[in-house]
């Protein structure tokens, strides 16, 4: 699984819809897209820590580091103001986007009475779809030292 497949997904449902797409393909883009953001953070702490390439690398130690993310601990840990400050800006913006996207996908995903009418115009949802693109982007080329601690910081708990 790729991230950049789920970006790609996301603008597919949206597309399927024509100018004028339904709530359920709004909702099914809003909540796709934010999983581009949970398996980049996944495949970053699994590659960064145990190793990209296949060949050098655990299959098992691979997975277990990439199945180790939990959405609420990760949500948590990126909620940190005190902590998250110290990471440079474009970890501290995906952090941000991290918390606010998940909190759209389980409106999105869970709550059937969500008023999302005016806000999930579809120029809404292609515009969070380039933000989270940029974002991602901007995750990726930071500085591979400053990504390994933030993944760290993200997977295991923080004790004094």
């Amino acid at each position: 699984m790729q991230p950049e497949e789920f970006i790609t997904l996301a603008e597919q449902i949206l597309r399927q819809g024509g100018q004028k797409p339904s709530k359920v393909a709004l909702r099914r883009s809003l909540s796709t897209i934010y999983y581009a953001l949970f398996h980049t953070l996944a495949k970053s702490g699994a590659d960064l820590l145990v190793g990209r390439a296949k060949s050098s690398r655990s299959k098992h130690a691979w997975r277990q580091v990439y199945r180790g993310l939990e959405n609420g601990s990760a949500r948590k840990a990126c909620e940190r103001e005190d902590i998250m400050k110290e990471f440079p800006m474009q970890i501290q913006n995906f952090g941000v986007i991290f918390v606010e996207m998940q909190r759209i996908r389980h409106r999105a995903d869970y709550d059937p009475h969500a008023d999302f009418e005016e806000a999930l115009a579809k120029h809404f949802v292609d515009g969070i779809i380039e933000r989270v693109r940029r974002t991602i982007e901007d995750f990726n080329v930071t500085n591979e030292k400053d990504r390994k601690a933030f993944c760290v910081y993200i997977l295991f708990k923080t004790r004094p």
